[in-house]
This record gives C-alpha cells, sequence and structure tokens, in this order.
C-alpha cells in the first residue's frame, strides 16, 4: 500500500478528514490536524514504518507531501542499504 493511502486512511479515520480533500498539495493546517495530532501521527506511522519522528522534523511538515516524502526518502535509503 502506498504511503499516501496510508495517511489518508488515518487522517480519515482519527482526524475526521475526508478523502478527497487528503491530497500531496493540501497542508496540514487545512485539514485541520492539530499539533497533538501531529505527535499522535508522528506515533501511528513511526510504529507503522520503524521512524522517529524528532520534534524538528514534525513540526516541520507542512503539507501531505512533506509527511509523505519524508517516509519515502527514508524508505528509499533502506532499501538502497538492504
Amino acid at each position: 500500500m502506498r504511503v499516501l493511502d496510508i495517511l489518508t486512511a488515518l487522517f480519515c479515520e482519527k482526524y475526521g478528514c475526508y478523502p478527497e480533500d487528503v491530497e500531496m498539495a493540501a497542508s496540514l493546517d487545512e485539514l485541520n490536524i492539530a499539533p497533538h495530532e501531529r505527535e499522535d501521527m508522528a506515533m501511528v506511522l513511526g510504529e507503522m514504518y520503524g521512524i522517529d519522528f524528532d520534534d524538528a522534523v514534525l513540526f516541520g511538515f507542512e503539507t501531505v507531501e512533506d509527511v509523505v516524502g519524508y517516509i519515502e526518502d527514508i524508505l528509499n535509503e533502506r532499501e538502497g542499504t538492504a
């Protein structure tokens, strides 16, 4: 499953977003993802992908694309070193 699909499901299930609103260019603010929800999102995604999100990275995310890109970059790095 693609990272965007997982993120869309998470945002819809936990934070009340509509699937059609979760697109790469959408800002987390537009989706009403509050700071405490971003921390929760980081915990869920961290468990799924085995990624640690430090606060600087987490609160640096502005768009869905930022989150997807960060996760995909780490996954691609892992594949390259495996």
